[in-house]
């Protein structure tokens, strides 16, 4: 399916948060963070269902949340390559590379948005409107062919620190990491 936009609307509860939306022709996602303190590993797990899409794990990092520094992602049964790439200091000069079998992305931080890329065909993640009590919307749009494998990727990232992604967010992630060192957890890939 191509060139589309969908929302996610913003779910927070007791349990936990995440976003909640119909996505084009692939139906229903939910994408969530369960911080029930029953689950010890639930603090630094993310979780993405929906009858059209693959299963979909990101788990680890450091401090109490899902994040790229030390995390691992999942994909219908198969794990993610995730390579953090920087040359340079500037804006737009780290990127994360995945590889899902024989899938090549590349994700980085645009102007207002997060972008996933697989050739000529990308998806676009930003802020949307306000819901108040629970947070921002997230707006989609996709360019080229895309399927639930792509969006399944884009959509799980959306509830994942990314901030070593950008060099502000880098810069304020080195004390955390320096505190959080003891707690880190990459997570037990299964």
């Amino acid at each position: 399916m191509s060139g589309f936009v969908f929302e996610l609307e913003p779910v927070d509860n007791d349990r936990g948060y995440g976003y909640r939306g119909r996505v084009g022709g692939f139906g229903e996602v939910d994408v969530f963070h369960d911080v029930t303190p029953l689950r010890h590993e639930s603090s630094r797990q993310v979780e993405l269902y929906g009858p059209q899409f693959p299963d979909a794990l990101f788990s680890g990092g450091a401090g109490g949340v899902p994040s790229l520094d030390g995390g691992w992602l999942r994909v219908d049964g198969t794990l993610v390559d995730l390579n953090l790439k920087i040359n340079g200091v500037g804006k737009g000069s780290r990127w994360l590379e995945m590889k899902h079998g024989e899938r090549g992305y590349t994700y980085r931080i645009a102007k207002k948005a997060v972008e996933l890329r697989r050739g000529d065909r990308s998806i676009s993640i930003g802020h949307g409107k306000f819901v108040s009590g629970v947070g921002r919307m997230r707006v989609g749009r996709v360019q080229g062919e895309v399927d639930a494998t792509d969006l399944a990727i884009a959509i799980i990232m959306e509830t994942v620190d990314t901030s070593a992604l950008s060099t502000l967010g880098a810069l304020f992630a080195a004390p955390a990491a320096f505190l959080f060192r003891p707690r880190r957890d990459g997570g037990t890939p299964c």
